[in-house]
């Protein structure tokens, strides 16, 4: 093997790493910047300074709309592994378990992280769908994705005997994605300070008054 074969072997992974942290520093910047400025508020500039990077290097990763779903992405799961959120142990916990007392527990445990990372970001998208093209159908389609998550959940819930008498799963599913979003989890921390302590017991006890079972109620 000649010296330079040994030369490119031995910085070809130092490449790949020093690659990896810049794409994580850029996006770690653009998740700040859009959660505290919002979108339109945020530029390029401002997320090369943040991450310490030319403007270059930020539009090498990604262009300012694919920078936010980057983020947005990244908030929902806490990481950059390829890995769907109905595929991580938590979820698959959930979606598994078959009490429905278990189910809001884990439910809560998972959503309020998640809930805290995510929902300054998705107030941002949201605005940022509202004027940019390029993002409306994104928007659109996000929230599609969640409606579906949701009817996972609600799915698992029922097969667990946890919906209440005369509570469809789809009035469900439409109830908790709608009532679970990122406007009241703003209010109760930006107005109430809330912390994720009280979060995650709001959500377990959202959980378990919507769906859990109350004998002699309808769903009218």
């Amino acid at each position: 093997m000649t010296v330079a074969k040994e030369a490119r072997r031995y910085h070809a992974p130092r490449r790949a790493e020093q690659a990896a942290a810049t794409r994580d520093a850029i996006i770690s910047a653009a998740s700040t910047l859009f959660a505290e400025r919002g979108y339109a508020a945020t530029t390029m500039a401002a997320i090369a300074k943040e991450a310490r990077v030319t403007p270059k290097s930020v539009y090498a990763v990604a262009e300012k709309p694919q920078l936010l779903l980057l983020a947005v992405d990244r908030a929902i799961v806490g990481d950059d592994e390829p890995v769907p959120l109905l595929d991580r142990p938590e979820m698959r916990a959930l979606l598994a378990a078959r009490d429905p007392r278990a189910q809001a527990r884990l439910a809560a445990r998972m959503g309020a992280p998640t809930l805290l990372r995510l929902y300054p970001l998705y107030r941002a998208f949201e605005q940022a769908a509202a004027t940019d093209p390029a993002l409306r159908e994104a928007w659109s389609d996000y929230q599609r994705r969640r409606h579906t998550d949701t009817r996972r959940v609600i799915r698992a819930v029922a097969d667990a005997g946890g919906l209440r008498p005369g509570l469809s799963a789809d009035r469900a599913t439409d109830t908790l994605w709608a009532l679970v979003g990122w406007h009241p989890v703003a209010l109760l921390v930006e107005e109430r300070g809330w912390s994720q302590t009280q979060l995650t017991r709001w959500l377990e006890d959202v959980f378990v008054s919507l769906l859990g079972p109350a004998p002699g109620n309808d769903d009218r």
